[in-house]
């Protein structure tokens, strides 16, 4: 199974940040995310259900996921239940001295051969890591210019 862990400090509060992470925001600052619909009617508990689609070095994925936590303002994770690779991730924000540290994991697995899995290591994983890097980044810079936005107020 293949480990991404990438983490970020943003000069922002976790409650300025949450509703940015929540699991349909994603592809606003994920760009290897391309969509994600809620399929059940409530969005943010454990055992809500989505539909992901994504692309991460030229291999287009589909998949389900079901939360598998939800603490508002620190962390939220998911498992896959069906699609193109078995995985978990979450979104995890702590409180700082400066703001927030955000941390993106993901463990998956794609159903490769053993010539598969090599190319997931030279390719794939690599344009993950690549795309939860450049995503970390931009909620970054979407979060700060929105607290900007708001005058810089205290948090």
């Amino acid at each position: 199974m293949a480990r991404i862990e990438e983490s970020i400090e943003i000069t922002a509060s976790p409650q300025r940040i949450w509703p940015m992470v929540r699991w349909d925001r994603v592809p606003e600052w994920m760009d290897i995310i391309k969509k994600v619909e809620f399929a059940s009617e409530e969005k943010e508990r454990i055992g809500a259900k989505a539909h992901w689609i994504g692309e991460a070095g030229g291999v287009k994925s589909e998949w389900d996921t079901e939360t598998t936590e939800w603490e508002a303002y620190e962390r939220g994770a998911w498992r896959t239940t069906a699609g193109t690779f078995t995985g978990i991730g979450s979104i995890t924000l702590s409180s700082t001295e400066l703001g927030t540290k955000a941390v993106f994991m993901m463990d998956y697995e794609l159903p490769y051969s053993i010539l598969g899995k090599i190319i997931d290591k030279l390719r794939v994983c690599r344009a993950i890591e690549k795309g939860a890097i450049r995503g970390l980044k931009n909620l970054k810079e979407m979060a700060e210019k929105q607290r900007e936005r708001m005058g810089g107020e205290k948090e």
